[in-house]
């Protein structure tokens, strides 16, 4: 069975979590266990504990370099800081500093956005959307044991001590369900916040990038200041933060990916050298009721009376094929990524990869489809006929 590349980006980060996961959670218990046994820890009350590891887990998931750097900078202080006999690795300078320039970084460019010519700011909101998936795995590597270990010592505060200092029975079992748990949640809540940064590489609008962003933001401050109050009014918050990420996270990753090829082909400029009558055209569903849910990732090719389209459902399972009617066929050039629509029904059919963009008259060909400009495209042509014609004249009339 062929393993799509796609599949790959998407599972490799998940299998590399839960090891570090499973890794450091065991040291965790390990030093937690011996603790116990020195008598110098002191347990939390078991459900404030729990409900405070589920509000950390999902205010990391909504935005995870800011509250690494938060969270570390915070227990810096707490502990001492350059004075501390020993700090933890999410609380180290050496990884705070520079995950903190990441961050200022990255807020300095939402700051400045509205005044970035819309290329340039492009180029920017992909790499903004590349460096948010590493910072994801490096705070959930870094936070993630420290708050699965707590929630595990709480839940297993009713046990016997020496059966938990002394076994891997309970001690295993708890972990085994709660790992995943956890990266369960994790993932879940964090593709669905991360839908904003996909959002923006694919809005061409800075206040809309602005107002998204402002979104996430005051879903993250609602949740501390809960927090802050009581961990179980936080878990009253994060309850339907979790089960509605669980609802759309199907949704969520398909558009991710869709934003996740846009913004390697904007980034690293990839251009796709389309033969005529030659190979598919890697894409994306563009709209409902095609057969298959929208922005589903495939390969386009021309076929009679129509497009098809095949892909594999969920990356792994045996391909499928479906053929799209189009009574009028067109190609649209867009700002980033060229479409394939069907002027006779009035809907769009398949979002292409922007490496294809500066090739689209060799597409239409190959569809047998007219090629129009967007709307975007179409209003900045007016707009600069408009300001050359205006110096035209003025010119005109400076020579008179």
């Amino acid at each position: 069975m062929r393993v799509s590349r796609s599949a790959v980006l998407l599972v490799t980060p998940l299998v590399t979590l839960l090891v570090t996961l499973l890794v450091a959670s065991t040291a965790f218990a390990a030093d937690a266990a011996a603790s116990a046994a020195a008598g110098t820890t002191t347990i939390e009350p078991r459900a404030t504990a729990i409900a405070a590891g589920i509000a950390h887990v999902t205010g990391l998931a909504i935005s995870p370099l800011l509250v690494l750097v938060a969270v570390g900078w915070g227990e810096f202080a707490r502990l001492g800081g350059f004075d501390a006999a020993q700090l933890p690795l999410h609380a180290n300078p050496w990884v705070l500093i520079p995950c903190s320039v990441v961050l200022a970084l990255a807020l300095l460019k939402k700051v400045a956005s509205p005044a970035i010519p819309l290329p340039i700011r492009k180029l920017l909101d992909a790499a903004e959307y590349l460096q948010a998936k590493l910072s994801a795995l490096v705070a959930a590597g870094l936070l993630l044991p420290t708050i699965v270990a707590s929630m595990a010592a709480a839940a297993g505060s009713g046990d016997d001590a020496a059966v938990q200092a002394a076994g891997f029975t309970s001690g295993w079992l708890l972990y085994a369900w709660l790992v995943p748990a956890v990266i369960a949640v994790f993932f879940a809540v964090w593709v669905t916040f991360h839908v904003i940064d996909a959002l923006v590489v694919l809005s061409p609008f800075a206040l809309v990038d602005a107002l998204l962003v402002s979104l996430r933001a005051s879903v993250l401050i609602v949740l501390a200041l809960a927090l802050a109050i009581s961990p179980m009014l936080a878990l009253v918050l994060c309850v339907p933060i979790v089960l509605l990420s669980f609802v759309i996270s199907g949704w969520c990753v398909r558009l991710d990916l869709f934003a996740l090829c846009v913004a390697g082909d904007v980034l690293f400029a990839r251009q796709r050298k389309v033969r005529p009558g030659v190979g598919a055209f890697r894409g994306f569903l563009a709209a409902r009721g095609l057969g298959a849910p929208i922005r589903t990732m495939g390969h386009a090719e021309p076929c009679e009376g129509g497009v098809r389209f095949a892909y594999h459902p969920l990356f792994v399972l045996p391909k499928r094929t479906l053929v799209i009617a189009a009574e009028s066929p067109a190609v649209v050039r867009g700002v980033v990524w060229p479409t394939i629509v069907d002027d006779g029904a009035r809907r769009a059919l398949v979002s292409l990869a922007p490496r294809y963009r500066g090739h689209e008259a060799v597409v239409a060909a190959r569809f047998s489809a007219q090629l129009r400009d967007g709307l975007l495209r179409r209003s900045w042509k007016t707009l600069r006929d408009a300001f050359e014609s205006l110096l035209a004249g003025g010119e005109a009339t400076t020579v008179e």
